[in-house]
């Protein structure tokens, strides 16, 4: 994606009429670049020690809505405490870090890149993007997250 792809993502996303929309546009860019298996997006509410799933490609296996903690170990240290993308290259890393990693690789997900949304030195949210083995890439993590930045609003909403 260059410069010219950006600018048109941005305007696309900030004349989106509603989170859903808004959401399914960061999802295509994720097919469009990765062909993924699975696409889900997190609120983080620091305040309630809580994550709420805003948005599934999938609700047959990770459906939207619900809250549930955030959760503690090498995940959650690197992406909401740090503010720094995850890559998991393997499903064993899956393992490690997602408590649903077998319904994760009952749909062929055996690698995942979370990419954190901050906002002033929190992380708010996170895009979450699931695919083949060693799939994902440092230079993927440094692009997606550029792109993640535009929808800091929707995760800034006190409602779902």
């Amino acid at each position: 994606m260059n410069f010219k792809d950006m600018l048109e993502f941005s305007r696309e996303l900030f004349l989106a009429g509603d989170d859903r929309t808004a959401f399914q546009l960061f999802e295509a860019q994720s097919e469009r670049l990765f062909s993924h298996r699975l696409f889900t997006v997190l609120r983080i509410d620091h305040a309630a020690n809580a994550m709420t799933r805003l948005y599934s490609s999938r609700e047959d296996v990770s459906l939207t809505g619900g809250t549930k903690p955030m959760p503690n170990g090498v995940w959650a240290e690197r992406v909401i405490f740090a503010g720094r993308p995850f890559i998991g290259r393997t499903r064993e890393d899956l393992k490690e870090v997602f408590f649903d990693y077998e319904s994760l690789w009952a749909i062929g997900c055996e690698s995942v890149l979370n990419v954190p949304v901050r906002w002033r030195n929190m992380t708010v949210g996170s895009l979450n993007i699931l695919g083949h083995e060693d799939q994902f890439s440092e230079g993927d993590a440094e692009y997606f997250g550029l792109l993640g930045q535009f929808g800091t609003p929707l995760f800034l909403k006190t409602t779902p």
